[in-house]
């Protein structure tokens, strides 16, 4: 019936004499689908954008929004289920602006908005985009208390309805479909993608996916695991200015493995690091860990396990990222996990593991549930790749969100599902010393890795990259290259050449 409708609207657009390829913008008034409502279509001109009141948008960021040029955008709301509000919207350059392809923005966390940054970058970029608020407004999962279907159209279903709509309103406005539908998107966003291609294998011909969160449920464990560790006890907590005692030992064990003593960990997954070393000899000073700061360190340094059967739930904090440690071990834990046991396994906005620890065998067990499960992602994508979908993941060895291993234990489950196919379709890239998502190619700091253009280029070509480049910009400059083999090889220096240069290092 969807389909019907839009070739009907197509059609009816075509009969009438245009003085351009692309059909006016008003028009797509008329595109109809079952449960969407169209609630405004407006052609906004070159700098003529204005920000809901609603829209979440940092006021320093809002001057930014009045350069944008001329687009069609389309708002909707789409009602899958009684207990469903999903915001849309979609914006597609005017005339030959547009690039000739589709990307959406998705959103991190627990989302609640729509991604209007986002968007507009896609736009600046000539790309047709869209954006939805994953069916609820606000920060926080209080939303799914009482309401699975909200947490229904939150774990796939909101992406799915913006595709939908995007994807019909390009082909009206065009008159022709996209000839690259691609994703390239970090964290929570990222996992929006990757449950839509599990289940709609059509919607998208390549994704790119960073810092990977597509177990959710486990992802939450993580991050209490890390708390629990840190408040112990009261003494258990490890300042602030204590983590680069563990960095140091940290380099100092592995930093060299790669041939050369660089300050990065090529490999941190083989690194051991006994946090023993540093225990005080006497009394405490700034200068080493107490026993109970000790035995914190190697609990986060450890696998989140069943402390009854010995199962490994999820990964652990890895050797290099200690500086980054600080977000999961504060005062307070990291409110995504939090949240999570808070309104999808506790059921009590009340709860806070200051008062109720989380126990790692019967709340875990609780937590991967059926009805908890829509969060998740599963690693067979093997529909995906057999219409041929392309996977790029990247993740960051020295992330402390989230463990480094939700992106390596995601990545094997693809493989060993696809079996040999995966070999031509998958490609993971692991990037020592970054943390949770790859910085903008003009980010003041961090590292920037040119996701989108190495997922076209592989489209393009045919021909999967087994190594990435990734630059350290710092205060705004390029400090250095580093050198990013396909997992699970690892860079290792030539002997001679320029630290800083990728040249200077080849894969094995």
């Amino acid at each position: 019936m969807r389909e019907r409708l839009v070739t009907l609207l197509l059609s009816c657009l075509a009969a009438v004499p245009a003085t351009s390829w692309a059909a006016p913008c008003q028009s797509l008034a008329a595109l109809s689908f079952p449960h969407v409502t169209i609630t405004s279509v407006a052609e906004v001109g070159s700098g003529a954008f204005r920000l809901p009141e609603d829209s979440g948008v940092n006021p320093s960021q809002v001057q930014a929004f009045s350069t944008l040029p001329a687009f069609c955008r389309v708002t909707a709301v789409s009602r899958p289920s009684g207990d469903s509000e999903i915001a849309i919207e979609v914006w597609m350059p005017v005339g030959a602006n547009w690039n000739t392809r589709f990307q959406p923005v998705g959103n991190g966390l627990w989302g609640g908005t729509v991604n209007f940054a986002g968007l507009a970058n896609m736009l600046r970029a000539g790309y047709a985009t869209a954006s939805n608020d994953t069916g609820h407004k606000g920060a926080g999962a209080s939303f799914a208390l009482g309401h699975p279907e909200k947490l229904v159209d939150f774990g796939y279903r909101a992406f799915h309805e913006m595709t939908v709509v995007a994807k019909a309103s390009i082909d009206a406005f065009y008159g022709s479909k996209p000839t690259l539908s691609l994703v390239d998107q970090c964290g929570g966003a990222g996992r929006g993608v990757l449950a839509e291609v599990a289940r709609y294998p059509d919607s998208y011909d390549v994704v790119a996916a960073a810092g990977l969160d597509t177990e959710s449920t486990r992802h939450a464990m993580g991050q209490l695991w890390v708390w629990q560790a840190a408040h112990k006890t009261a003494a258990s907590t490890i300042p602030a200015d204590k983590l680069p005692l563990l960095h140091d030992a940290a380099l100092k064990s592995c930093d060299a493995r790669d041939g050369i003593a660089d300050g990065i960990i090529a490999d941190p997954s083989h690194c051991k690091v006994d946090p023993a070393a540093l225990q005080c000899k006497g009394s405490e000073t700034a200068n080493c860990l107490t026993a109970p700061q000790v035995e914190a360190a190697r609990t986060i340094y450890s696998p989140v396990t069943n402390p009854r059967t010995g199962q490994k739930l999820f990964g652990s904090l890895l050797p290099g990222g200690e500086l980054a440690w600080g977000q999961q071990t504060g005062a307070d834990p990291f409110g995504y996990g939090t949240d999570l046991f808070r309104y999808l396994v506790m059921k009590d906005p009340a709860w806070h593991p200051r008062a109720r620890p989380v126990d790692f065998d019967r709340d875990a067990a609780a937590a991967d549930s059926p009805e908890n499960q829509v969060v998740n992602v599963t690693p067979n994508l093997n529909a995906f790749i057999d219409r041929g979908g392309k996977l790029l993941f990247v993740g960051g060895w020295a992330d402390g969100a989230i463990a480094p291993a939700s992106n390596t234990d995601f990545y094997e489950g693809v493989v060993r599902s696809a079996g040999r196919k995966a070999e031509n379709a998958v490609r993971l890239f692991m990037v020592p010393d970054m943390g949770h998502c790859p910085a903008a190619a003009n980010a003041q700091n961090g590292y920037a890795v040119e996701t989108g253009g190495i997922l076209e280029a592989w489209h393009r070509t045919g021909t999967a990259p087994n190594s990435v480049v990734a630059r350290r910009r710092v205060n705004g400059s390029d400090e250095r290259e580093v050198l990013v083999c396909r997992y699970p090889q690892v860079a290792f220096y030539r002997g001679s050449g320029d630290p800083k240069s990728a040249a200077s290092f080849e894969c094995r």
